[in-house]
């Protein structure tokens, strides 16, 4: 348990001090951070630096996560290659062209980012894990609420509490979202 506390202590605070390092270096940035950095605004090593990142990072994660995903589809006898193809490279390709309009990708990234990260971070995991508490009645391997509340009527009933805060906080969001784009409206 002191491994995981620590580390993420730890893990919380560096990420606390990179963001606020960031803000104090470039204080006006667009929304699309990246697209700062390409402009040239911020110097010509920065300029490079993002065109790096970019060819790097999404010029070549794009391609390979098709890749994987074709894979998932005919390994497991899904579909066929042809269908797999269409599916994972082709129909993904096509459709992100209507995107590349205006603040079109911002707003696509911003919901994504609401409606699955929240998904997949915050909503997902409690709902498994409630599963699993009201399934199975085992032990977990690591002690919990500092070792003073193992019942499981008190795991089921925290489990509970946090996913309708996470629940509330993605709804939050998502509200947020409307009335921000409705203001840029």
């Amino acid at each position: 348990p002191t491994v995981v506390w620590t580390s993420t202590w730890l893990s919380t605070f560096l990420y606390v001090l990179c963001g606020t390092l960031g803000a104090m270096c470039i204080p006006h940035v667009s929304g699309n951070m990246l697209e700062s950095m390409m402009s040239g605004t911020f110097g010509v090593s920065m300029q490079i630096g993002s065109f790096i990142f970019e060819f790097m990072i999404i010029g070549i994660g794009i391609p390979l996560f098709s890749v994987f995903t074709r894979m998932n589809l005919t390994g497991s006898g899904l579909c066929s290659r042809t269908v797999g193809n269409l599916l994972a490279v082709w129909f993904p390709f096509s459709i992100s062209w209507m995107f590349y309009q205006g603040n079109a990708v911002t707003e696509l990234l911003a919901w994504g980012g609401v409606l699955f990260t929240s998904a997949v971070a915050f909503i997902l995991p409690l709902v498994l894990a409630l599963h699993t508490v009201l399934e199975f009645d085992a032990q977990g391997a690591i002690a919990i609420y500092f070792g003073k509340c193992t019942a499981w009527k008190a795991q089921r009933n925290a489990l509970i509490v946090l996913l309708g805060l996470a629940v509330v906080s993605v709804v939050v969001a998502i509200i947020g979202l409307f009335l921000a784009g409705s203001a840029n409206v």
